[in-house]
């Protein structure tokens, strides 16, 4: 079954994400919630530590256990990856010094430049080379997302579902704002 927006928001919170992988920037980035998909791609930026790799398995199985959701992790030290986008959605890509870690060592030749390489207890590296064959074809029928930090992507659904909410005074970042709008109009003052 195919993973529901509302359904992983509630496992995230359930879970604790936000604070347990506070260490790491995490995106979604791939066809959920965009596309129809079997699994939730998401990109953990950071070093590969085996600390991440114990958390990353943990909350796998917490997902898969409590919802049947697939999470299928991708581990960057930087968010270089992320710059190749614009020539991804015009063709090919050499993705040469771009080096991807994963909890599980595949079998694709095609995208890998090099056999995985095991680096600790959890990681594998794997050496890109291009865009494989699912995202050539993703590419011919739509584009290929920008990431959006989970924390941004949980407060936009949420914004989404509750239009009385949000950008009024109800909103919790209400007070943060106005207070910020004030500084920010008597500095204009001053500096006339």
């Amino acid at each position: 079954m195919p993973p529901k927006i509302d359904t992983f928001i509630e496992c995230l919170k359930d879970y604790n994400f936000l604070t347990i992988f506070d260490k790491w920037e995490t995106y979604l980035w791939s066809n959920f919630p965009y596309n129809y998909t079997w699994d939730i791609d998401i990109i953990f930026i950071g070093e590969p530590s085996e600390e991440l790799g114990e958390k990353i398995i943990d909350f796998q199985k917490y997902v898969k256990t409590r919802t049947n959701m697939k999470i299928d992790e991708q581990v960057f030290k930087d968010t270089k990856v992320f710059s190749y986008i614009p020539e991804m959605n015009k063709g090919d890509v050499d993705l040469k010094n771009i080096f991807k870690y994963k909890t599980k060592e595949l079998n694709s030749p095609r995208i890998y430049r090099d056999e995985p390489r095991k680096i600790n207890k959890y990681f594998w590296e794997f050496n890109l080379l291009g865009l494989n064959e699912k995202c050539k074809f993703r590419h011919s029928k739509a584009n290929i997302h920008y990431p959006i930090l989970i924390e941004d992507f949980i407060k936009l659904v949420f914004n989404i579902k509750n239009p009385d909410i949000y950008n009024t005074d109800k909103d919790i970042s209400y007070e943060k704002y106005k207070k910020l709008n004030r500084q920010f109009r008597k500095q204009i003052y001053v500096n006339r």
